[in-house]
């Protein structure tokens, strides 16, 4: 029965070329874009699943109030918690702390390197995070001061090789020689905390016990590891408690500690001083619905087609039951043919997905070693899709047409059957509505994305080389030099030096609560943002004073310029009023002598923030602006002066460039938005010119009178195309309030925005409707031209 069940089906597929092409042209395109995302998505979705311990894994995060206001949120914490936690709370088994280096200069024999990920931690670090060692003893590593483990990585970048423990490295962070106690493996790709180099907390500990009060910084990442993952409300309710003590003994301030689960960190994290930028629970939600939309729209295609020519199949189905076959045998029938479909479109949609992975992993900002087919949930997803494809597809034949009567079948009366006609119009109109809403989503985000590339940054990125100053004050003896040189050249208009650079997070600038004027009628608890900068930075950036003046000959540890964002929070509208004003810095008091105009320091997408800046002769970062010339030979002048000075790496970034970083997500949600958009349009036109074909392969003959009586090749298309197009009028009034309300709220999460627009919405939907009345006129010209004479012969 099988292989004779088979056999009618091949010769079916054979017969029409044209509907099973569009069928597996549509499966193949569904399944694939589907599969795709859905990988993307689960990646995003698995971040801490390398780790066992993490839904155990808790960090200690503060919060920062004003009165009953939160103000701003740090991830970091203070270095004391975690200890008292583990003193204190029962349901807390183990903790451990990350502080976080400054970028640091490592000398390996006579070779020097720069290594951003490095973190001072605890023993406790590696059992924690579930890290084995490939080198070294677990039980002692980390242990005492002076200890260092490296990932495989950084070994094999350093050493050429992991058999490395014994050996030292200099580094610029403690300037002394560090002794390599273990290689460790790699930071997995979908971990919060990726690392490169390891230094012993005890190495750091002298350093972070020196300040005047332990409870004055809050700079370490502190994570707590509960005895149960269930334990986490009453851990919350200790923390509470312990907060509330902590400001009752004056230890914190208009601050509260808060506790986060790890495994949120990545998708609902976005505090300040983040150990890497997160991703976006929202958009992932979103492109995993969009994904089974793009994959219902295939199989929504089938069951269209499949309706569209019921009234063929209800004949065959008529004239099988009148030879005996049964309605389980019909209906088995109709599942093979289904599994036949979709077994077609499942191995072209494997190679479709082998090609396409090298470019969606650049594309979607996936890592380099992302793999799929070695991934047994991609497998079993995958057979899932099949399946449910299979039976959602074949589901109309075999259960609606297998039980038709073979007497009502063979007189015709099932060509007068308004429920596949309004089953196909439903259809229609549910994929043309999901296209639209698509399609302008695609087209919002473009030209959001074009607003932000476009609004105005409040200073001149372009032609600025960004070079990482030396570590070290004995290498920064000979700056003054290094600038002069550099100035004496036409090919350099200036050179500055700073703590940081727009562009950068606010990871790499310091910060401070509680500045308020001295003068103050109500003190706030404001967080603001610090910058240390030499006298020539300001117009080294085209910044624009508003008000006072920049930093000149002299000493000005008594200064400070601020922004505008900064005056407004202390309730200043005219910037030239806040000029003299002092202020009560860390117990001091400091002087406003400049404001300066706001500017984009972290990226468009975030608002401007509060900044505080003070004078200073050092930096980890010098700004230099280029005249007209060859970039290549500039920068080659570059090195070669800062090779004579310094003895560490040089590495430089241009400024715009550290600026289109910002944009990097956007792009990519964009791009991935676009292909889903134009895979979704295209697999819905062919379902279209499928369903149109089919129509106007029925009304040939309707078409031939017609052309005898005297129409044109015009009103022949528009009197098929006008079936299909007022279909796709309701599917876009309907997608269209549904749309705003998306695109709107999506809108809402942008600090600068563009404003919705008649175009934003009337654009892509003339666009839909253009492309499809192309795709109906495509099949119905070739018809409307024939000689109605063969038409109107052919029986």
């Amino acid at each position: 029965m099988f292989k004779n069940n088979f056999k009618t089906i091949l010769r079916i597929i054979g017969r029409e070329k044209m509907y099973t092409a569009i069928n597996v042209i549509g499966l193949t395109a569904g399944i694939s874009v589907a599969l795709l995302m859905l990988s993307y998505v689960h990646f995003e979705l698995s971040y801490e699943s390398s780790n066992p311990k993490s839904d155990r894994m808790t960090r200690i995060t503060i919060d920062y109030m004003d009165g009953s206001s939160l103000i701003d949120q740090d991830a970091e914490s203070y270095h004391l918690l975690g200890p008292m936690m583990k003193a204190e709370f029962p349901e807390v088994e183990e903790f451990t702390r990350a502080y976080r280096m400054s970028e640091a200069v490592l000398k390996v024999d006579e070779s020097s390197f720069r290594a951003a990920r490095v973190f001072a931690v605890d023993h406790s670090f590696l059992s924690l995070f579930s890290y084995s060692l490939m080198q070294g003893n677990e039980k002692t590593a980390l242990t005492n001061p002076n200890e260092m483990i490296l990932t495989e990585s950084a070994a094999q970048r350093y050493f050429g090789t992991t058999d490395i423990v014994g050996k030292t490295i200099w580094t610029s962070v403690t300037n002394s020689e560090l002794k390599v106690v273990g290689v460790t493996t790699d930071s997995p790709a979908n971990s919060h905390l990726k690392f490169d180099i390891l230094f012993s907390y005890s190495t750091m500990k002298q350093k972070l016990e020196e300040r005047e009060s332990p409870w004055n910084s809050n700079d370490t990442f502190t994570y707590v590891l509960l005895t149960e993952a269930d334990k986490y409300d009453t851990f919350s309710a200790s923390i509470d408690k312990l907060s509330k003590r902590l400001e009752a003994e004056e230890k914190i301030e208009n601050e509260r500690v808060i506790g986060q689960k790890m495994q949120d960190i990545h998708l609902y994290s976005h505090k300040s001083y983040e150990a890497e930028a997160g991703g976006n629970a929202t958009i992932v939600y979103f492109l995993f619905l969009v994904a089974l939309l793009v994959i219902i729209i295939a199989i929504v295609n089938y069951i269209n087609l499949a309706t569209a020519k019921s009234m063929d199949r209800a004949k065959e189905v008529g004239i099988r039951k009148v030879i005996g076959s049964t309605n389980n045998q019909l209906k088995v029938r109709f599942f093979i043919e289904s599994l036949v479909i979709n077994g077609m479109a499942s191995s072209f949609s494997l190679i479709t997905i082998y090609l396409l992975l090298p470019g969606f992993k650049a594309m979607a900002g996936l890592p380099k070693d992302f793999t799929l087919f070695d991934k047994g949930l991609f497998w079993l997803v995958f057979s899932g899709a099949i399946v449910i494809s299979t039976l959602v597809g074949g589901s109309f034949p075999a259960f609606i047409l297998s039980s038709f009567k073979p007497v009502a079948v063979l007189k015709g009366k099932f060509a007068h059957s308004s429920g596949g006609i309004l089953l196909r119009k439903s259809l229609v109109v549910f994929q043309f509505s999901i296209a639209i809403f698509l399609l302008i989503q695609t087209f919002t985000s473009s030209k959001q994305l074009e607003y932000m590339q476009a609004k105005d940054l409040g200073l001149n990125s372009e032609q600025v080389v960004v070079v990482h100053a030396p570590p070290t004050r004995s290498e920064m003896v000979n700056f003054k030099l290094f600038r002069d040189e550099l100035l004496n050249n036409s090919s350099f208009k200036s050179v500055a030096l700073s703590t940081t650079v727009p562009g950068q997070p606010t990871s790499m600038m310091g910060s401070t609560t509680g500045i308020n004027l001295i003068n103050a009628v109500e003190e706030h608890n404001f967080n603001f943002f610090i910058y240390f900068t030499d006298d020539r930075y300001i117009p080294a950036m085209q910044l624009e004073l508003l008000a006072g003046q920049n930093f000149g000959k002299g000493v000005y540890e008594q200064d400070v310029i601020v922004n505008e964002e900064a005056i407004k929070l202390w309730g200043f509208t005219d910037p030239s009023e806040a000029i003299n004003q002092k202020i009560n810095f860390w117990g001091d008091d400091r002087t406003i002598i400049g404001v300066l105009k706001n500017f984009h320091q972290t990226g468009v997408k975030e608002g401007y923030i509060p900044m505080i800046f003070r004078y200073g002769n050092f930096g980890d970062y010098v700004s230099i602006r280029t005249g007209a010339g060859d970039i290549i030979s500039q920068l080659s002048q570059i090195e070669s002066l800062y090779n004579e000075h310094f003895d560490s790496p040089f590495e430089f970034f241009f400024l715009d460039q550290k600026f289109d970083e910002h944009f990097k997500s956007d792009q990519q949600f964009q791009t991935v938005f676009s292909a889903l958009s134009i895979f979704a349009l295209l697999i819905t036109c062919l379902g279209l010119l499928g369903l149109s074909s089919y129509t106007v392969a029925k009304r040939k003959k309707e078409i031939g009178v017609r052309k005898v009586l005297g129409a044109s090749v015009s009103q022949v298309i528009a009197l098929i195309s006008k079936d299909f197009l007022w279909l796709i009028g309701i599917a876009t009034l309907i997608a269209l309030p549904i749309t705003y309300y998306i695109v709107g709220n999506w809108l809402n999460s942008y600090s600068y925005r563009i404003d919705i627009s008649f175009w934003l919405f009337a654009g892509p939907a003339i666009v839909v409707f253009l492309v499809a009345l192309t795709t109906i006129s495509s099949r119905t010209l070739s018809i409307s031209k024939m000689n109605p004479v063969n038409s109107l012969r052919d029986e």
